[in-house]
């Protein structure tokens, strides 16, 4: 089957678009840069999202989405997941979308796409060509040139803008989270130590950082420059924290904070309140990129150039990687931990200096 294949000289009348974005906590804040970019190609269109259950606590306050969709899969039961992959078809040609774009690309994102009802169908240039007939050409594999993903998931706006858009993911707390958090701060009472934030757990086990790496980090920040973690508590990870606490923190009486269980939007407000943030390469990571704050954020496994949305608040803390090897194990040495440590507080002291000076 041959489609027409339609430019942005062609696509005149979009006013509904419908965006498919499955996928965990990272895959979801990596691609809200395009939303952004939409919003201000086509300022007056409806943007709804097509969703995981997971995507509802990202985007429901996002200031760039209209309507969400939820898809409701389940993998263990297929009878259940075909149901909710026909459900999800059904919603989303129920809207009429003008324009559809596959932000996904994997699973049945494809047929979602096709059964769509979408004037316009937009995907990755390396992606079906029978779906899809928006015009998205290129050489190669755009991932491999691109690199960091956040550039290679706002490359799909090329068939629609010549602009450059900004790569910051976008993440908006409601104001009475912000107020609410402000208290909670205030009622801890830490003396005149700074907090700031200390995430042990990511989604894949590879990306974890020893916790005797861990508590060296710790150590030293404290005893060179007083601040005191506020250490996360991450769901199905619980023992994480616990084991921090209990084996490493308390036997070395390290002043710390025990957070209870927080919502995403409760931690976005924290990291704005406290210093800076400790963070494997997952989708806290990213959120902390959303919200502008200094991230010292740990690669034990992937290169740190697939991240990078060039912020002078992120500093990576990995060892060297082989030439053109993106993805290796990362054995991460103290005297690294520590030079780390110093880039990351002479970029926040240079900061303040700047702020006081003006």
């Amino acid at each position: 089957m041959i489609l027409t294949k339609y430019t942005k000289n062609d696509m005149k009348d979009i006013n509904n678009i419908g965006l498919i974005m499955f996928g965990l906590l990272g895959d979801v804040l990596i691609r809200t840069p395009v939303l952004r970019a939409l919003k201000n190609i086509y300022p007056h269109v409806k943007i709804t999202v097509i969703v995981d259950p997971i995507g509802v606590a990202l985007l429901s306050h996002n200031d760039y989405v209209d309507d969400i969709i939820v898809v409701h899969k389940n993998n263990k039961n297929k009878i259940k997941s075909n149901f909710a992959k026909l459900q999800g078809i059904l919603k989303v040609y129920s809207r009429h979308f003008d324009l559809l774009i596959n932000l996904y690309n994997g699973g049945s994102s494809h047929l979602l796409a096709k059964l769509s009802g979408a004037k316009y169908k937009l995907a990755f240039c390396n992606q079906k060509k029978t779906t899809y007939n928006v015009l998205n050409e290129c050489n190669g594999d755009r991932l491999k040139e691109a690199q960091s993903l956040y550039s290679y998931m706002i490359s799909i706006v090329e068939p629609l803008s010549s602009k450059e858009y900004s790569l910051k993911p976008v993440f908006h707390p409601s104001k009475e989270t912000d107020a609410k958090m402000q208290n909670f701060l205030k009622d801890l009472n830490v003396n005149s130590n700074q907090p700031y934030l200390l995430n042990l757990g990511a989604s894949k086990e590879d990306k974890l950082l020893e916790m005797e790496k861990y508590i060296t980090i710790v150590e030293y920040i404290y005893q060179n420059h007083g601040f005191i973690p506020a250490i996360i508590l991450n769901p199905t990870q619980e023992y994480l924290q616990n084991d921090f606490i209990e084996k490493y923190m308390k036997p070395r009486e390290l002043p710390f904070i025990r957070l209870e269980l927080l919502s995403l939007e409760e931690i976005a407000s924290l990291m704005t309140l406290t210093k800076f943030i400790i963070t494997p390469d997952t989708g806290l990571m990213h959120l902390a990129m959303a919200m502008d704050v200094y991230i010292f954020a740990i690669f034990t496994y992937t290169h740190p150039v697939f991240v990078d949305i060039h912020s002078n608040k992120f500093v990576p803390l990995y060892e060297n990687f082989d030439k053109d090897i993106f993805y290796q194990h990362q054995d991460i040495s103290e005297n690294s931990i520590k030079q780390g440590v110093t880039t990351l507080f002479d970029k926040i002291n240079m900061n303040n200096h700047r702020i006081v000076s003006t």
